[in-house]
């Protein structure tokens, strides 16, 4: 079974979408896949991003990060301490397969 990490390494972004203010935002992948992230979240996108991939993934106990190429990148907030939403992020896989991180 790969993790969350291993899931999103090469993958390229589409686009970003906001919700409306507080229901975060979705990550659409170019293969069809997505991430919604319903909490904080820290994005640095160039104007070149478009077709921006996923290089590496990291992960502490404040935040997941997404590095993409260049100086680029995705933080999501996963800090119980300021959130308590019961989903963080979902992540739905191409086969219908749902990461949840909670």
């Amino acid at each position: 079974m790969q993790t969350f990490g291993e899931r999103m390494i090469g993958k390229s972004i589409r686009s970003l979408e906001r919700s409306e203010p507080g229901f975060g935002i979705t990550v659409l992948f170019s293969d069809g896949t997505g991430l919604t992230v319903y909490t904080e979240v820290a994005l640095r996108i160039s104007d070149a991003a478009s077709g921006s991939y996923v290089e590496r993934v990291t992960s502490t106990d404040q935040e997941i990060t997404l590095h993409l190429g260049g100086n680029d990148f995705v933080a999501i907030s996963i800090d119980r301490q300021k959130h308590d939403a019961a989903e963080l992020f979902v992540y739905q896989d191409t086969d219908g397969t749902f990461v949840v991180q909670n």
